[in-house]
């Protein structure tokens, strides 16, 4: 499989996957990354929350597993929840043959 520049460039902005926090602070409120998710009407059982974190300036991200497309997704938003930018890397060229095996939550 050929190599993924988009694998690198998530890991260089966002780090390796589970390296960011399971919870974002944002404005002062503490959210599990589903109830980020869930401002987007994307708590379905076919998104898996993976880490999130904050960038600084009232920006921050959130990456998850699109499990229908096959793509890990990164949403960086504000604090008001708008959408800014969006990273996608296809999961099959991220994990390579264990993508087949490491579909459990």
């Amino acid at each position: 499989m050929k190599y993924d520049l988009g694998k690198t460039r998530m890991v260089e902005k966002y780090g390796e996957i589970r390296e960011g926090a399971g919870t974002i602070a944002i404005r002062g409120v503490e959210y599990r990354l589903k109830q980020v998710l869930a401002r987007w009407m994307m708590d379905v059982p076919e998104v898996w929350t993976l880490d999130g974190g904050e960038l600084g300036d009232d920006r921050y991200w959130i990456r998850f597993l699109d499990a229908d497309d096959r793509y890990i997704v990164v949403f960086e938003f504000d604090g008001k929840f708008d959408i800014l930018a969006e990273m996608r890397v296809d999961s099959m060229a991220w994990e390579g043959e264990s993508f087949f095996t490491s579909r459990t939550r």
